[in-house]
This record gives structure tokens, sequence and C-alpha cells, in this order.
């Protein structure tokens, strides 16, 4: 449920500190709590100057660069604590509480508030760089991940899930981006060539396509790695960078398979609701070997596609509510596989503090005519081994205590393993619950649905351009000024397509840290 994001306040501390404590966007500060600081403005800055200016030699308000370094310290960590609109303003800033305890600890200034005049309700946590004892905390990749782990652990505690938003990366520069959004990139005319010189009867292999490809005027720069450019174009690029389905080893494959039907295995076995998405998917793969097909799928579509009627098939998926249930039920299963996962994450670093203890422990008592230091270092062992092992278990009289606790240590790993590899499954699951219901709902809808949403974009782009502004209730009113009739359509749909693209980013940047987190934990790096 939760995101939590992170920015350096190198300048401005007060405005930034006035800003998380602005009376009208927590409700007159019902939604402050200062942790080793007071919760007012004053009170927090003064707080967050002193332990700053005592361990650091800069001053808390210069913004001055450094004369020896040339740069300029951190003065707050400031971190964005995100959340959905289903949750309340009094479990966001409890959570928030709790996390900044969890993570920073209680010696350390921190000022937590929850400002709730927007739509979604979100934390802002200041973070002084110094606690109380001068410890500073270092902001990078993994202590970013440290504290998203420890977000999502609290947010599993209170039973909320966690934020999932998988995203592919796009490799498209901006330039690019706007060609195609233009229509006038050579890299997708490039693309179309290709898809239709494949269904070509001379053409066999993968040298009779760069024959054809000359013959449409593209001059090929380096034939070994398939480097062209369309005339008019000063450098090429690889055609394996085009996208999937272009590489050497796919296009001979596409080659090689033109006639043939993607889906290998006839309707007759699926059922019901089954047939309907089966009848239709076949279609559509049919569709990339017609040369005659005005409107030609890409070979990505088409692998979706397969993949699609597969999980709908092994799932015995009937309707688009099952799909629905069962994506529901593959985002909880993960959701339990990565909090035990953590779990077990979390023990194994104890069995491993145990056994370091128990090593030195048991050569110490095994040592003859220990001195007075020996001595104290193991009585200090022996209630170190009595206070951690209490919740494992362990008695440091019991015969054998040592093997015992490095065989628990294996099994934990073991254990460790295969949670992982459940983890994996979960997560591949909901991956393929997602796509399968994002590309059921396009395909179930209807033609009358398309044309309507297409009406409906219509009208929302006349009343764009008549200077008519979209009100809450659903309807449109004029401004008093209108704004200009030149171009008002495109900077309309500029302006949408700009905000879809940033929520597709943020939802790719989301996934990424997701799984690099998830990698590490596979690898064996836990806090």
């Amino acid at each position: 449920m939760a995101y939590v994001k992170h920015t350096a306040i190198h300048t401005t501390p007060k405005a930034h500190l006035k800003y998380i404590l602005n009376p009208e966007k927590n409700e007159k500060m019902k939604y402050v709590t200062g942790i080793c600081c007071g919760g007012d403005l004053e009170t927090a800055y003064d707080n967050f100057k002193e332990i700053f200016e005592k361990y650091n030699s800069e001053k808390f308000d210069d913004c001055e660069l450094s004369k020896k370094s040339g740069k300029r310290h951190i003065r707050i960590h400031s971190y964005t604590q995100s959340f959905d609109s289903s949750i309340s303003p009094e479990e966001a800033h409890r959570i928030g509480v709790e996390w900044a305890k969890k993570v920073f600890g209680t010696n350390r200034p921190i000022i937590v508030s929850t400002h709730v005049n927007t739509d979604h309700v979100h934390n802002h946590i200041a973070v002084c760089p110094y606690d109380l004892d001068g410890i500073r905390w270092h902001s990078n990749y993994k202590t970013l991940q440290f504290v998203r782990k420890r977000s999502d652990e609290i947010c599993l505690e209170h039973n909320f899930d966690i934020i999932r938003n998988p995203k592919r990366k796009s490799t498209v520069s901006y330039k690019e981006h706007d060609a195609r959004k233009k229509g006038y990139s050579w890299k997708v005319k490039m693309a179309d060539t290709i898809d239709r010189l494949i269904h070509n009867d001379d053409v066999t292999d993968i040298y009779s396509l760069i024959g054809k490809m000359k013959e449409c005027g593209y001059t090929f720069t380096n034939e070994s790695r398939m480097i062209a450019k369309p005339k008019g174009v000063k450098y090429g690029c690889c055609i394996s960078k085009l996208g999937f389905g272009y590489s050497y080893q796919m296009l001979i494959q596409r080659i090689n398979n033109k006639q043939n039907e993607f889906v290998g295995r006839k309707i007759s076995v699926f059922i019901g609701f089954q047939v309907e998405i089966a009848v239709g998917i076949r279609e559509r793969q049919f569709d990339i070997y017609r040369s005659q097909s005005v409107h030609m799928p890409t070979y990505a579509e088409v692998k979706k596609s397969f993949e699609v009627l597969n999980f709908i098939h092994s799932n015995h998926i009937h309707s688009l509510d099952d799909m629905k249930s069962c994506l529901v039920a593959a985002n909880r299963k993960e959701d339990i596989a990565l909090h035990r996962y953590c779990k077990c994450a979390e023990k194994k670093e104890q069995l491993k503090t145990l056994n370091y203890l128990g090593d030195e422990y048991a050569c110490l008592l095994k040592t003859e005519n220990r001195d007075e230091a020996q001595q104290k270092r193991l009585e200090k062992l022996h209630w170190q081994l009595v206070e951690n092992g209490g919740i494992g278990g362990w008695n440091t009289h019991m015969d054998n205590w040592l093997p015992k606790l490095k065989d628990k240590l294996r099994n934990n790993l073991k254990q460790l393993d295969s949670l992982a590899a459940e983890m994996g499954r979960a997560s591949k699951e909901r991956t393929n619950a997602e796509m399968s219901l994002a590309y059921l709902e396009d395909f179930l809808k209807s033609d009358y649905d398309r044309i309507r949403e297409q009406e409906q974009f219509r009208i929302q782009i006349d009343n764009y351009h008549n200077g008519l502004e979209p009100q809450e209730d659903g309807t449109y009113k004029a401004e008093p000024k209108p704004t200009a009739e030149r171009n008002a359509e495109f900077a309309y749909l500029d302006m949408r397509e700009e905000q879809r693209r940033r929520a597709e980013e943020q939802r790719w940047r989301d996934e990424q840290m997701r799984i690099r987190e998830r990698n590490r934990s596979r690898s064996g790096y836990c806090r």
C-alpha cells in the first residue's frame, strides 16, 4: 500500500520544514509527531540546527558551497510515504511514526507530518542527518531499499497490501518517442517493412531478407551486425533494437515458421468462455502470416496472446470475474510468500550471530587458567547467548548445544532457498494474472464500447478547444478568459499523453525497485 521515496535537502532547510508543517495540509497540526524534537516549526528548526552544527563544520542555514570539498552537505533527509485512498489519516500517521522509529530509532530528531489536503494521504518525514551521538545517516541505494522493505513489512502487519506496478523498461529516447507519437519515426517504418518482407515468398533466409531491404532503399553499413538506415538518415541503427521479434535469431525463427500456426492446439480443447477467447486469439495470430493484412499485429502481441490462452486454460477460467478472483488470490499468495521469506531471513541473521558468539564462547570455555579479562568476556558472552537464545530456546548447559545450533542454521539456509523459489513462482503467477486480465478486458470490449470511448474523447477535445474546463460533477464550464484557440487540440493531446507517460514511468520504477530488492534477498543479502 505504501511507497517511499527520498529527497536530499541541501539548501533552505527551514523552508522545507515550513512546508511539511503547514497547518493547512495536516488539519492544523493534528497529524504531526516530533521524535526527539519539538512538534512546531521554530522548535523543530532549532533542534535540527543544534544537532547538525554540533557534528558538522558547516552552518545549518548557510547555502554556500564548502571551500574544502566544493560540495554542500545534506541538511535534511526528506522521505515521502504515499498511500492510496483506502487508508484513513489516523492509520497513515500511525504507520508513519512506527516506520520512522523502527528505521531511524528514537535518538534522532525526526518530524512526521501527515498531509490530507490531496486525494491521497501521504506522510512527510524529515530526518536529521546526525543523531544525538553523532552517528550519521547515509542515503544511498541500499538504505533506500532497506527503508522500503521495513515500510512493506509494517503495511503487511497492519493487513494492508503493498504497492506493485509492473512496467517494462522503455529504451526509447524522448526524440524517438516524439517521432512515434507524431507518426514520422523511420524506425517504425523499418519495422513495418521487415514485417511485410518476411511474408514474401522470395524471403527464405536472413540473407534474402537483407537483399529485399536493399531493394526497398535501405543501406546496410554493417551486415554482420544488421545495422541499416533508410535514405536521408545520417546514422542507422541495429535491427535488433527495433523491439521484440527483430533480433538475428528471432528473425530466422519468424522466417522459418511464417506458414505455421503459433498456437499449437485445437479449439476443441477449450470449453465455454475459453472458446470465444481462443477463436479471437487464433484469428489475431493468423494475421501475422498474412501479407495482405492492413493492421498487422506485432510478434510480441502474438506471443502474449499465446501466454494468455495457456493461462486461462490451465487455471480453469470461464469468465472475467474468475480472472479477477485469480488475480486477487495471486496477489495475496505473493504477499504471504514475501512475508515468510523476510521472517526467515531475519531468523537466519539471528542464528548467524548466535553461531559466532557460540564459537567464541566454546573456545574461551576450553581455555584453562583464564585471566580476569577472559573471565569477564566469558561471562558477557554467556549472558549474550542467554539473552539472544531465549528467542530460539537455546540453553548453553545443554549437551552438544553448539553443533545443534549449527545444524539449525544449515536447515534455515535450506528453508530460505525454498522460500525464495516459492516467492519467485508466486511473483510469476501474479505477473501472468495481471497480464491476462488486462488482455481479456481489452479483448472483450465491444465495438460499441470502443466507438463510445472515441466519441467521449472527441467531445473532450472539442470542449477544450472551445475554452471549456472540466468540473468535479463531470460538466464543462467556460472560463472568464478562454484559452487561445491556436493549437488547442494538439496541446490537449500532448497534456493527456504526458500524464500517461509519467504514470507509466512511475509504475516501471516501482517494479524495478521491487525486482532488485527481491534479487538481493535471494542472493543472501539481508540487513
